[in-house]
């Protein structure tokens, strides 16, 4: 197995740098206002320990080529000049305390909300003196989060620094993730000489419809919610009536939400399958980018994922492995359910409370699917493979039991594929956003000195880094039993190639056209190679 390395200079230097301003952090102060990220990146590129050349790349969990940048414009070109009197008010500081897999999770189903309800969706973060994160947000604070201040005693030579978090510098869940103007349409928060975050926390609770007056007199009708108040509305009000009422100028006008041209519109409103509708769903919204990175966040999981040795320019493969707290409960079943089938009934005397490695390695093909030269012998695929996992001691121990070793972290498997395999190098012990878990440290595992805004950083970029290994691999292995595995395949799904004007001709009443997308439902999208180690394969609604 690859052992850990020491972080490149480049991203060590932005280690130190953060651990010794986070000691200074004095006091919070200032609420949220517009943080320039092109300001952010220009400044970046012009002169500091960083390029900032492959910034694009590290900003999304697709591939730069994925993604229609143009939907910008024709947002633009498609706002009406009462845009911003129908709002959806998200308020992401209800799942705050969950790992990344829930609270984008959350995202996710706060726009497919939003885009379907016809509103203009809104992040409302808690002010600095509400939040409970030191630095303003639960995914920690990177080196340009702080700002100096000088304080000046009865000398110039006796000055004094001080660091705090700027007034201007994105809090909460904005400090991960750049919300689209295409989403928000250039909404602010509304009311706001009448309603508080507090007032907008208490309507969230009840998924409470409001009209509200801006201080220019203008009226906005509201809708806020968030968080678990989110999900169980969801599923109650929206997510069957989201998946009938196919063909509608309703549904056109929700892809179009979403991003969509007009013949992807079209396409969208003729298809009737949940299934087909949800993925076509999240085709659109993975080709106009939704997810995007703010730069910090871009440049550091790129100078961390070049302090170890997978070759992401080249093809490789990935495989996510969660233990831990998702199997006590959530998932305890299916792993029983694995162990009966290799014939051990005893659910108190399983040989071992997790599907074990070598159920993820099983979902290769086998040697009747390895291909052959013209004298028929097997030819070997090499395979360069990314272990995402909580468990790294144990699996690396299970990989080392395994047969047929070429190399210590290089196995033949199915005497067809050559797996070579690569572990994060961090040698931290917790590798979830809060710890060993959603509930923070175990007992008797805290970090010494106590937890910090900087070292929870430290495991946000860890944990995004894999995020996006596992979203761009050629294949991926996992299961749907955690938010994380859900949320990667969502990551993975595309739209299929364009449908062509010509496909989309019509004989007046558009009967041609709808013949013939139905004949073509089921290619409309398409997943990248995904494949389920164990558990349900049952893929929901958006966000679940």
């Amino acid at each position: 197995m690859k052992r850990s390395r020491t972080p490149p200079l480049a991203y060590g230097a932005v280690l130190f740098v953060g651990a010794a301003v986070s000691t200074f952090l004095l006091s919070h102060d200032g609420s949220i206002s517009s943080y320039s990220d092109f300001a952010f990146r220009r400044g970046l590129s012009e002169g500091s320990l960083y390029s900032l050349k492959d910034a694009e790349k590290y900003s999304n969990l697709q591939d730069v080529s994925d993604i229609d940048y143009s939907i910008e414009e024709r947002a633009q070109a498609n706002n009406a000049e009462d845009k911003c009197s129908r709002l959806f008010l998200f308020l992401p500081d209800f799942f705050a305390d969950h790992g990344h897999g829930s609270q984008i999770n959350n995202y996710i189903m706060g726009v497919t909300t939003s885009t379907y309800l016809d509103r203009a969706m809104v992040l409302v973060e808690p002010p600095m003196d509400m939040n409970t994160y030191a630095g303003g947000s639960q995914f920690g604070c990177p080196i340009d989060a702080f700002r100096e201040t000088m304080t000046q005693t009865s000398s110039l030579r006796h000055q004094q620094a001080n660091w705090n978090v700027a007034s201007d510098f994105p809090l909460g869940f904005s400090r991960l993730v750049e919300h689209p103007s295409w989403l928000s349409h250039g909404c602010e928060v509304p009311c706001s000489g009448t309603h508080s975050y507090k007032d907008w926390r208490r309507l969230a609770n009840r998924f409470d419809e409001i009209t509200c007056t801006n201080p220019d007199g203008t009226e906005v009708n509201v809708i806020v919610s968030g968080g678990n108040r989110l999900r169980p509305y969801f599923r109650k009000h929206l997510e069957s009536s989201m998946t009938l009422g196919h063909p509608s100028l309703a549904a056109e006008k929700w892809a179009t939400n979403l991003g969509a041209t007009p013949v992807e519109a079209e396409v969208f409103s003729d298809l009737q399958g949940t299934r087909e509708i949800w993925d076509y769903v999240l085709g659109l919204m993975n080709k106009a980018g939704f997810l995007r990175f703010r730069p910090w966040i871009a440049r550091d999981v790129e100078l961390f994922l070049k302090s170890f040795e997978l070759p992401m320019g080249k093809s490789y493969d990935a495989i996510h492995v969660r233990r831990g707290d998702k199997l006590i409960k959530e998932a305890r079943r299916y792993v029983v359910k694995y162990w009966r089938r290799q014939g051990h009934t005893d659910e108190d005397h399983l040989p071992t409370n997790y599907v074990p490695f070598a159920a993820y390695l099983s979902k290769w093909d086998g040697p009747d699917a390895c291909p052959v030269d013209d004298n028929g012998e097997v030819q070997v695929v090499k395979r360069n493979v990314y272990v995402a996992t909580d468990d790294p001691v144990v699996v690396r121990e299970e990989i080392a039991a395994l047969p047929n070793h070429i190399s210590p972290n290089t196995i033949l498997w199915n005497d067809c594929h050559e797996l070579t395999f690569y572990f994060n190098p961090t040698d931290d012990s917790a590798f979830h956003l809060n710890g060993d878990g959603e509930g923070g440290f175990e007992e008797g595992h805290e970090i010494e000195g106590g937890d910090s805004c900087f070292r929870r950083y430290h495991r946000n970029i860890v944990s995004i880094a894999d995020m996006m290994i596992l979203s761009k691999a050629r294949t991926f292995i996992g299961e749907y039993n955690s938010n994380w595995g859900r949320m990667i395949r969502t990551m993975r799904v595309r739209l299929s190639e364009p449908v062509s004007r010509h496909d989309s001709a019509t004989d007046g009443d558009g009967s041609i056209a709808r013949e013939r997308n139905m004949h073509r439902v089921g290619s409309f999208t398409r997943t990248l190679d995904t494949r389920v180690a164990w558990g349900s394969d049952r893929v929901g609604a958006p966000g679940y």
